[in-house]
């Protein structure tokens, strides 16, 4: 796979400097506050009326709610708001997540959690911490492939997303360096799975990559970059819930993605 051959690649061009960029990430690690999760129910309804569409998140911190107070101010919350307010339908939602998690480890802890009774919508929010442990595309992409594999076997019916990665290379916290070798591996992640919904029915995956700058034009005036961060690395109130309604807008994009 090139992907993985750009790995290696990376890994030689990197290796002179590998000690420096070691020590930075130590350093960033120990200056980063440790937030907890987003506090409250972890399911709930947005809206009222009709049928509700059923949907459940399931991923890393950025599903966890890592940096707002309630999962009403992160991602779930701000993407049933935009599917209600798009659709006319209620949105019942409910969130499985745990700051930390790679693919490897929601496939082992998080997908046996997976409720029985049907749900119209999953969407999947992975790979910074895949990122962050330096895991090769080969092993992203066929960690990737078997949790998908656990979803569909335990929710035939329900359409799943592979949202976008997170934007590693714009971290404020990390000094340029750590931005320029993870946020070249996060593309590589990225590329490496941009065929797995090919392998699967009703499967689909945002591949387009989040920039910041294009946000701005939708933030407040005056936003800078860390706007759209809490702690330098996870996500702001606002950076959820404009993440959430590109989510959103790519969904309504694909009709027969969710009745």
């Amino acid at each position: 796979m090139f992907h993985q051959f750009l790995y290696y690649l990376g890994a030689l061009a990197a290796l002179p400097v590998s000690p420096v960029l070691m020590l930075q990430g130590k350093r960033v690690r120990a200056r980063i506050p440790e937030l907890p999760e987003a506090g409250g129910p972890r399911r709930g309804i947005t809206g009222r009326g009709g049928r509700p569409l059923r949907l459940l998140t399931l991923g890393e911190s950025t599903i966890a709610g890592v940096g707002v107070a309630n999962h009403e101010e992160g991602f779930t919350g701000c993407l049933a708001a935009f599917l209600h307010q798009a659709t006319g339908r209620p949105v019942g939602w409910q969130v499985l997540a745990k700051s930390g998690y790679t693919a490897r480890k929601a496939l082992r802890h998080l997908a046996p959690l997976l409720p029985s009774e049907p749900l119209d919508l999953i969407v999947v929010g992975l790979g910074g911490n895949d990122t962050f442990e330096l895991n090769s595309p080969r092993r992203w992409r066929s960690d990737m492939i078997r949790l998908v594999q656990a979803i569909r076997d335990k929710q035939p019916g329900a359409a799943i997303l592979i949202n976008n990665l997170p934007p590693v290379g714009q971290f404020p916290a990390f000094p340029r360096s750590l931005q320029l070798a993870l946020g070249s591996l996060v593309r590589l992640h990225g590329l490496a799975i941009r065929d797995v919904p090919m392998l699967f029915e009703n499967v689909y995956y945002h591949s387009r990559p989040i920039d910041l700058e294009e946000w701005r034009e939708r933030a407040p005036a005056g936003a800078g970059p860390e706007a759209f961060f809490s702690d330098g690395v996870h996500p702001s109130g606002l950076t959820y819930r404009l993440w959430a309604e590109e989510t959103g807008a790519f969904l309504l994009s694909k009709p027969g993605a969710f009745d």
